[in-house]
């Protein structure tokens, strides 16, 4: 095979016309492979098990690699079993809100066995991302290819203030700064609820947001959370007394910790001897902030030796890696998450001893810290994590190398001792990623339980159910995405059938106006989404908006835009009945021509029964693994 002359790697938003052929798309899925023309996000999901693997298996092999004859997860040890290896962002693997070039390091793989197939003699980048064009030219140099790299202004308009100024200040000024800002926000919080805390009387622990709370419940001092919903009814009902260690989040309902105070002050009072209250900052000693910065400073001095040797071990993806792991070892992220363990350190051990314990996992760094100190103040090994939305293929921060589970020993993954899964979809991922199955136990999904009694198909002949098709067009809460949504269906109307009729529902943190899409016709609505879906025939969405999951579980079918910008992470992945649509052709045909499901969706993809079997179980100490069991 003779190899040709040129690739061009292509990191625009637009196609040019005058590329013809040897190209490859970084973020768009424009293919013809028979000219020429390559889609690396395309690639990407024709070898999404194998890249993801790929990746998880990478990971921990970084955790295995030695320095000065230790594995790297031992010489980060920070307590008797425990290392902060495991909070860091390398293994939080966090790709939709804290490390974005995890996406880059997957597609840049996807270009790595694209080579393998292909030979060039010249790679050439257009891009305006530095650390991926370091990146390829390692990636060259290894394949003995020339590279060059031609450099692309970012067409974003970039305004200096002050949240860039100290995001480019370097590590050892800005950590101190957040600890600083940190407790400045949280000291109110200091010692409200601990007394309550030590004296309590009930045997369940859960740990969760001071965030997504009932409004009209928390003015009456009731606590009601999206989060938990039914299952503190069930609780109430059931006479089940209850702790609740929950993290402050600054938000409209709550917008100081003076604020926060009062609401955990009135929620002990009025809940006396039902539940208890307490914030993780309630913990807050000025012993506790010396020892959170003799931790961080003992990490920061192995910053060096530890990325030195992730640098050998990552090889041409050390550009894309080198942020989060100095972030991790010496930044913000490093002092968070050492200020949460120690503080959930305290929280667990001045807890009287508890029967079980319950947080909302999202495999963030601080979690392991909790699993941790947990475990450590003596409490029984029944703590359990809940995943409290939808699993998602490509949120990498569920997963881990099946290594990890088989591992046993000093400083290893601190793991929950059962992990609560709210569907069957879910359920299958973690298992085929290798999680131990005896860990695995079956409870409702509480954010959903909405579903349980909802259905479009039920409804539709006696609401106003129109003859003509009628598409549900739900906006993003990024306007972004909403954008390129609606643009995309601005590109597709001359393709769409005149009769179909269109209703748009803005989401509600992101509002848009049908005149700034003048080719676009129809009913700008402000009535719930849930509503709408009575009187529509299909729901467009973005790719990330959940919006999508309630259309799916109503029994509508879905359409949903894939942008190449990320990964497919779209809740419905792998769901039957969902279109997924790349460009305005695809968008129009999938309009034109969709059919009507005729199946109960959500009894596939959540486990909904509202009697809460599987809480109960949980709650009454059944906790003989079997039960969990699907029959």
């Amino acid at each position: 095979m003779h190899p040709n002359p040129e690739l061009l790697i292509s990191d625009v938003d637009v196609h040019s016309e005058k590329i013809k052929s040897n190209v490859i798309y970084w973020s768009q899925y424009l293919s013809s492979e028979s000219d020429g023309i390559f889609s690396l996000p395309l690639i990407v999901e024709q070898n999404a098990n194998r890249l993801k693997t790929r990746y998880l298996g990478l990971i921990y092999e970084f955790g295995e690699g030695k320095v000065n004859g230790q594995r790297i997860i031992d010489h980060l040890k920070i307590r008797k079993n425990f290392s902060y290896w495991w909070m860091t962002l390398l293994v939080e693997k966090n790709n939709y809100s804290k490390s974005p070039q995890i996406d880059n390091i997957i597609k840049l793989m996807a270009l790595e066995y694209f080579f393998q197939e292909n030979e060039y003699k010249k790679l050439k980048l257009l891009s305006s991302n530095s650390e991926l064009a370091k990146s390829i030219s390692l990636l060259a140099n290894r394949l003995q290819v020339d590279f060059e790299w031609q450099k692309e202004r970012n067409t974003k308009f970039n305004s200096i203030n002050l949240y860039k100024i100290f995001q480019a200040l370097p590590n050892i000024i800005k950590s101190p700064i957040w600890l600083i800002h940190f407790l400045y926000s949280n000291w109110a919080l200091k010692g409200v609820g601990v007394k309550e805390w030590r004296n309590t009387n009930a045997s369940s622990t859960f740990v969760s947001y001071l965030f997504n709370l009932v409004p009209d419940a928390s003015k009456e001092g009731r606590y009601e959370s999206r989060y938990w919903t039914s299952l503190i009814d069930l609780m109430d009902d059931n006479n089940h007394p209850s702790n609740w260690l929950h993290i402050y989040v600054k938000d409209g309902l709550l917008p100081s910790a003076k604020k926060a105070r009062k609401l955990i002050q009135k929620f002990n009072s009025l809940q006396k001897n039902h539940q208890v209250h307490v914030t993780l900052a309630s913990f807050l000693t000025i012993p506790l902030i010396f020892r959170t910065i003799q931790d961080w400073y003992k990490v920061f001095k192995l910053n060096k030796l530890v990325c030195e040797q992730l640098e050998v071990n990552s090889g041409y993806l050390w550009p894309l890696f080198k942020k989060d792991c100095q972030d991790s070892m010496s930044g913000i992220p490093a002092i968070r998450n050492l200020m949460y363990y120690n503080l959930f350190e305290k929280a667990m051990s001045e807890l009287p001893v508890q029967e079980r314990g319950c947080y909302l996992l999202e495999n963030q760094g601080w979690e392991f810290g909790l699993i941790n100190a947990w475990q450590s103040a003596g409490h029984k090994k029944k703590l359990t994590g809940f995943p409290h939305t939808v699993v998602r293929y490509w949120y990498l921060t569920f997963y881990f190398d099946p290594l990890n589970y088989k591992h046993k020993g000093q400083c290893m993954l601190p793991l929950p001792d059962y992990l609560a899964v709210n569907g069957e979809p879910w359920k299958n991922m973690y298992l085929d990623r290798g999680y131990p199955p005896e860990d695995l136990i079956e409870v409702e999904a509480l954010r959903y339980m909405y579903l349980s009694n909802f259905s479009v198909n039920q409804d539709k002949i006696a609401l106003e159910k129109t003859k003509e098709k009628t598409v549900l067009v739900a906006g993003d809460f990024l306007k972004e995405n909403t954008d390129k949504q609606l643009n995309l269906l601005s590109s597709a109307i001359s393709d769409i059938d005149e009769s179909i009729r269109f209703i748009f529902k803005p989401h509600p943190a992101c509002p848009f106006n049908l005149g700034d899409f003048p080719s676009l016709s129809g009913e700008l609505s402000s009535r719930p989404i849930q509503e709408l879906m009575k009187i529509s025939d299909v729901v467009y969405t973005s790719l990330v908006t959940a919006s999508a999951v309630d259309a799916y579980c109503a029994g509508l079918p879905v359409i949903s835009f894939l942008d190449g910008k990320t990964l497919n992470v779209s809740p419905l992945r792998d769901a039957k009945g969902v279109y997924f649509v790349t460009n305005s052709k695809s968008l129009a045909k999938a309009i034109n021509t969709f059919k009507v499901n005729d199946s109960d969706q959500k009894t596939n993809y959540f486990y909904l029964d509202s009697d809460l079997p599987g809480w109960h179980k949980w709650l009454t100490n059944d906790f003989d693994k079997d039960n969990f069991k699907s029959e």
